[in-house]
């Protein structure tokens, strides 16, 4: 008996809204389900004024064929995201009991709603506040319903409205519905009623409009936002039937269905889908099939996303290539000691100790013959004395040869990618060639660092009565490194019948330095004509400080043209990830099409070479 009494209440409701939206609702209504993957496509079947849909039989014809496989299940039991947002009018105008009425109605919806439809709340005068986001807790719903927002003035409807799409855009639901309640026109939206139209009929929601009569009232509004949306219209003049036209709405959604059934349609085809109800009647609805697809209704993460993106590729290649690289050069590096300085632990430490670690520190790993790696005589050479001043303790035909597999192992990783992308491997052995060139330039810069202190000491010493060769000894023993092993490979000359103007000009030479020139001058007259060397050695040290001055300034000079060359190499690569992950569906021509790789590829040697050149200008010898 109260189950035939609910019946006949819905029934009851459902037609004063029929009536009050002044136009006869359809007998059936389809509401396309999104987020669904084509070829599978849903369908919420609406049948307003009925109640026991479950039973009935459907038919459902794609193209004048019929459907196979059709699965039929209740909104509850379709295991899809349903939701409804309550707009609530909270203008001054609705001051009293069509107020309290209002969220007393809402309390009702709420209560009689599925088990899995969210429901979310707003409230709206001037401006939309959102009193809850969709949710299917009723707890937390009806904690919103308890303190009501202070009415204030201003009927902005389509603010809300906009408010409300934007909630259930963010609640990511297959179908969406708004109930609407207002006494008012509206009166100042930012939003225009084309624009939240235009919306809803996108995210496929549906507008369910309520107006409380009154002598300046004007339906027209909610009328439209119904009509063009597929909702219903009810107009109420007593607020005492807000509770049972919420009912109505809440128990109609409720008793809703899903069709769901995978398509045959091609990509492209224009469809047009039949759906009867024997004794209700039938409605055929028209869509253009989308190109299909194998996600999910569901949104993936960023990080499945990446890696089911062609940028994954290029980031876990290059993580291979370097860990290739890691793994060659942890087998080319040979042992960090040697057997004299693990002998050297157990004996006393002298001058020859230190000249025998001198020599092997400068003289570069002598390998077997029968492992020379055939590389080039000049390349062999250059690369071994570069590595002898930059302190690198690698073989330079197992470097050469692990460069070059190194580049080949890029090459044919990128290549897997796209051809244009595999250019980028010539990159390697410029990356290579500058950072020896960077271990180089850091010896050297230590070096003339630390060259007038280490002259000054040495002026100190000869003033003492110690002799040139006297007083690199004393040098040598307190002084650091790169200038300690440089001046032990003097004392070492010497001792063998080297001329230590020589020794000094290699040291010159090998470091770059024109100050150790002087100090080469200096050594060759003190052994041929002999006299006050402390005191020219001042003179000498004083202009070695003062071009360090000079060499100092123009690096200060200079800071600003060197920040400039990294935030201009480094710009167009923060940008382009920046873009990507913003925008990515505008910037994936860019990674998949040929032309956009070729860009890619032209852009990133540009960039290198950009970079090289600003180096360039910006690095002033003193």
């Amino acid at each position: 008996m109260k189950r035939l009494l609910a019946i006949a209440a819905v029934c009851l409701c459902a037609a004063s809204m029929s009536a009050g939206s002044g136009a006869a609702v359809p007998p059936l209504q389809l509401i396309p389900v999104g987020r669904l993957a084509f070829p599978t496509r849903g369908w919420v079947i609406d049948l307003p004024g009925a109640v026991a849909t479950n039973s009935r039989r459907v038919d459902v014809w794609e193209n004048g064929a019929p459907v196979s496989q059709l699965k039929r299940t209740s909104v509850p039991s379709s295991g899809l995201t349903f939701a409804s947002v309550l707009a609530i009018d909270a203008s001054e105008s609705m001051y009293g009991k069509p107020y309290s009425a209002a969220f007393n109605a809402a309390r009702t919806f709420v209560d009689t709603r599925s088990a899995n439809q969210e429901v979310g709340l707003v409230a709206f005068s001037s401006e939309a506040t959102v009193l809850q986001a969709p949710t299917r807790d009723p707890q937390a719903l009806h904690r919103a319903l308890v303190r009501p927002p202070a009415l204030t003035h201003g009927t902005n409807i389509y603010d809300a409205l906009t408010q409300s799409l934007a909630l259930l855009e963010q609640a990511r639901v297959s179908a969406g519905s708004i109930v609407v309640l207002s006494d008012g026109a509206d009166t100042g939206s930012l939003a225009t009623i084309d624009e939240v139209v235009g919306r809803a009929q996108r995210d496929r929601v549906r507008i369910f409009t309520v107006g409380l009569r009154s002598k300046v009232f004007d339906p027209s509004a909610l009328e439209t936002l119904a009509a063009r949306t597929r909702g219903t219209y009810a107009g109420v003049s007593s607020v005492a039937n807000l509770t049972s036209i919420y009912a109505a709405l809440s128990g109609r959604l409720a008793s809703e269905f899903v069709l769901q059934y995978r398509s045959a349609a091609k990509t492209g085809e224009q469809v047009h889908v039949s759906v009867t109800v024997p004794g209700i009647g039938s409605l055929t609805e028209t869509y253009i099939a989308p190109r299909a697809s194998g996600f999910s209704p569901f949104h993936r993460s960023l990080l499945t996303r990446f890696l089911l993106s062609s940028a994954s590729l290029v980031f876990f290649s290059l993580i291979a290539a370097l860990l290739c690289a890691g793994a060659a050069l942890a087998i080319m590096r040979g042992p960090t000691t040697t057997v004299v300085s693990r002998i050297g632990q157990f004996v006393q430490t002298g001058p020859l100790s230190r000249r025998t670690d001198a020599r092997e520190f400068h003289e570069p790993p002598v390998e077997p013959t029968h492992v020379r790696a055939p590389v080039p005589e000049k390349l062999r050479t250059g690369l071994a004395h570069d590595f002898e001043i930059g302190r690198v303790h690698l073989s330079p035909e197992r470097f050469i040869i692990t460069i070059a597999l190194l580049t080949v192992v890029t090459f044919l990783l990128l290549l897997l990618v796209s051809v244009p992308l595999a250019l980028i491997a010539v990159l390697v052995p410029v990356f290579a060639k500058t950072w020896v060139a960077g271990k180089v330039k850091k010896v050297r810069d230590d070096f003339a660092d630390q060259l007038p202190d280490i002259l000054q000491l040495l002026a100190s010493a000869l003033r003492t009565g110690h002799s040139f060769i006297g007083a690199l000894n004393v040098v040598v023993d307190t002084a650091p490194e790169p200038i300690r092993g440089e001046f032990a490979q003097v004392i070492t000359d010497d001792q063998i019948g080297i001329p230590v103007e020589d020794s000094l000009r290699r040291i010159a030479t090998r470091m770059a330095s024109r100050d150790m020139e002087q100090v080469a001058l200096l050594g060759e007259l003190q052994r041929t004509a002999g006299g006050n060397s402390a005191e020219v050695l001042d003179t000498v040290v004083s202009t070695v400080r003062e071009r360090a001055d000079v060499r100092r300034l123009a690096r200060t000079l200079t800071a600003q043209g060197r920040m400039a060359r990294w935030i201009l190499t480094f710009l167009p690569v923060v940008m382009l990830l920046f873009m990507t992950l913003a925008e990515g569906v505008l910037m994936r021509p860019l990674f998949t099409s040929g032309f956009g790789q070729t860009a890619l590829v032209i852009s990133a040697l540009m960039l290198v070479a950009g970079s090289f050149w600003i180096k360039q200008i910006v690095e002033i010898k003193v």
